[in-house]
């Protein structure tokens, strides 16, 4: 397998049971592929212990970036502010309290051989509250309807090519920033890989995606670049259609 530099995306807000771990746990996965790593952590405008518990493992951990909002900005801008200090090759992401399994990266690796992103698809709901699975369902179908590009997942964990990143840059700062990355890597004529994903459930803390102000914010963002890219066609680049890899081993679009 080839060997990638590695910079892993995450970010915390109040999060000082699970920060610690976190780091440590990353690091020790990175270093069992690669010796070229960067971990690149944001602390969002936490008012518990979390900085306070960053800044020390910065002492301990060299790979370590720690970067700190002063309110809470939410994962989209969390997403600004990673890519701005991003060294290395390939970018993936993950929450503090670990939704992926990063002790499997050799196997998620091996995929990028094949494709130029790879999106992790969760087929498994049933941790989730029925108002998670409701936001999930309305979010996911709006983006496929929509935007007209058929994964079967927009959120979760990618892995996809800095330099690509930094040239479609990021226009929304919403939870829809995660989305944007594989909607503008289909028009980019990129090949997206579907692999399914365990999820790990959380181990302590509380859950902070669903709150409604950012459910709000997303939605008006699914809207605003419907409006935009799809409508008005004001993209940096003319559309020029990829493919898709699905979970069933089909190509989307077939032909």
């Amino acid at each position: 397998m080839k060997k990638y530099s590695l910079s892993l995306w995450s970010w915390a807000l109040n999060e000082e049971n699970l920060v610690a771990v976190f780091v440590e746990a990353s690091t020790r996965h990175l270093e069992a592929v690669t010796d070229d790593y960067e971990i690149i952590l944001v602390d969002d405008g936490s008012t518990d212990r979390t900085w306070e518990i960053m800044q020390g493992l910065v002492r301990n951990y060299p790979r370590l970036k720690i970067l700190r909002h002063e309110t809470n900005r939410r994962p989209g801008s969390c997403m600004h502010t990673c890519l701005k200090e991003t060294t290395k090759e390939i970018v993936f992401w993950n929450t503090v309290d670990f939704f992926f399994d990063s002790s499997r990266l050799s196997e998620w690796l091996r995929e990028l051989e094949s494709c130029d992103m790879i999106q992790g698809v969760r087929t498994d709901l049933k941790a989730n509250t029925f108002y998670r699975k409701l936001t999930h369902l309305v979010n996911y179908w709006m983006i496929r309807i929509l935007f007209g590009i058929y994964l079967h997942e927009f959120q979760n964990v990618k892995f996809c090519r800095a330099d690509f990143l930094k040239s479609i840059g990021f226009e929304s700062a919403s939870t829809f920033t995660n989305p944007e990355c594989a909607i503008k890597a289909y028009w980019a004529g990129k090949t997206i890989k579907e692999k399914s994903m365990v999820f790990l459930p959380r181990k302590a803390g509380k859950a902070k995606g669903a709150i409604p102000v950012g459910l709000i914010e997303t939605f008006r963002d699914i809207l605003k670049y419907w409006f935009r890219w799809v409508l008005l066609r004001q993209l940096p680049k003319p559309i020029r259609r990829g493919k898709i890899l699905k979970l069933d081993g089909s190509v989307w679009p077939c032909g």
